[in-house]
């Protein structure tokens, strides 16, 4: 099992466990997992099933096995982990539940967002996917570097420049057309439903976008919830990025975030869509 491999069946047994873990746990462990701490994740969910009396599947049990066989033991500072074969074997194993002949009714997704301050940049292009808020300066390049040569496609787009009042054409003033107007939007939702590979996106002057064309930058930010969802049900990776924002700004964006759901309906829950969200420089 190789690590990708090791990270997304960690990911399935715990979105698989999410009906029996308290809400606050759960969310926790979904920020971990998508911060690339999956050692905290399991070691947090050994730690609950060995105080707890919870009931576990066979076939549960079975993967949380395998998916432990991963490390090589002793693992510094995860008591739990070094200790999984005793909690495996002491686990409330129940026969597997019969196959039901009429799928259940997607459950509510939860929160849409989940903040995380201060990330580790290497550690963010290792989740599918995610918002990167105020992306620093210095890493414009690697971010679309990443994405162009690593994972598909990476793109820059200058806000000032794409979404401007109005512009010289053959030496007049004109206003944006539509379909200029709407270039970003378009942009993303097709480079997230077209790239084969995965891709990510990097805005920059969102500053001047959000107060000159406040209403269209909302509709975006509410936008990404959805897009970035839908992303993690498939298996392509995706990111997006904003950038040269002032602080106000950034806390104005996260607001709409926490407001915003998550559209479309999917057949199973999905895990919050994590925001990095970068200090100001």
């Amino acid at each position: 099992m190789d690590e990708i491999e090791f990270m997304n069946r960690t990911d399935d047994l715990l979105h698989r466990m999410r009906d029996r873990l308290p809400e606050r746990d759960y969310d926790s462990m979904c920020g971990a997992a998508h911060a690339g701490e999956h050692a905290e994740v399991l070691d947090n969910l050994l730690a609950f099933l060995k105080n707890t009396e919870t009931p576990v599947a066979q076939r549960e049990r079975d993967e949380l096995r395998a998916v432990m066989g991963f490390y090589r033991l002793p693992v510094e500072m995860y008591d739990f982990i070094n200790d999984w074969e005793n909690i495996v074997s002491s686990l409330n194993v129940i026969d597997d539940e019969p196959d039901r002949d009429e799928p259940e009714p997607p459950g509510p997704s939860g929160p849409s967002v989940i903040v995380h301050e201060n990330p580790d940049f290497a550690r963010t292009l290792r989740t599918q996917v995610g918002l990167h808020v105020d992306l620093p300066t210095r890493l414009y390049e690697p971010f679309v570097d990443h994405f162009s040569a690593a994972v598909g496609v990476g793109v820059e787009v200058n806000l000032a420049r794409t979404n401007p009042d109005q512009y010289l054409r053959k030496g007049k003033v004109h206003k944006p057309t539509k379909e200029e107007a709407n270039f970003v939007p378009v942009l993303i939702q097709v480079i997230s439903s077209c790239s084969i590979w995965g891709g990510g996106i990097l805005l920059r002057g969102f500053e001047q976008w959000w107060t000159k064309n406040r209403s269209d930058a909302e509709s975006l930010i509410r936008q990404i919830p959805t897009i970035l969802a839908a992303e993690q049900y498939g298996d392509d990776n995706f990111h997006i990025a904003l950038a040269d924002m002032s602080s106000s700004t950034v806390e104005q964006v996260l607001a709409v975030l926490a407001e915003s759901e998550v559209l479309d309906a999917f057949p199973e829950p999905i895990p919050p869509v994590p925001v990095f969200k970068y200090p100001p420089m």
